[in-house]
């Protein structure tokens, strides 16, 4: 399963499912706000938060909150308030490059056999992209949606 995560302003999220996933594609071309794609690295990256300390916020910033909607076909998302972007924001700055040291033993967890060459700097890359995007989402007060597709 692919996870997306992209912010919009809580007035764009309360036009409904069909319209929030209507706006993907300009997300995907880094129109108007941020996006980010955990691909399916969002297990790993709920663990590493999780080894970090972020408790709840693991799960929130990773595989997202209320369900939005879904088309019964592969397609859903959730998404996060203002509030729970700004939660996630707000672990995600104070714990800064601390989650590199639980790198290690999220991958001897998580990989099976030896980690493929490079796998580490990458996802350390894409857990950087996550802190930009909740940080953007703060910041201009939107919310995020996580898109689930597959």
């Amino acid at each position: 399963m692919n996870v997306s995560l992209f912010s919009l302003p809580p007035a764009e999220t309360r036009a409904g499912f069909d319209q929030v996933v209507a706006r993907l594609p300009a997300r995907e071309a880094g129109a108007f706000y941020g996006f980010c794609d955990l691909g399916k690295e969002a297990a790993v990256v709920e663990e590493l938060l999780l080894r970090a300390g972020a408790g709840e916020l693991a799960s929130l910033a990773a595989f997202g909150g209320a369900v939005l909607g879904d088309d019964g076909v592969g397609t859903a998302c959730t998404l996060l308030s203002v509030d729970e972007v700004t939660r996630v924001h707000t672990f995600l700055t104070t714990t800064g490059t601390g989650l590199s040291a639980h790198l290690a033993e999220v991958l001897s967890a998580t990989v099976r056999g030896d980690v493929p060459y490079g796998y580490a700097e990458d996802l350390v890359e894409l857990v950087g992209e996550l802190r930009g995007l909740f940080e953007s989402a703060a910041r201009d007060g939107c919310c995020v949606v996580h898109l689930y597709e597959g």
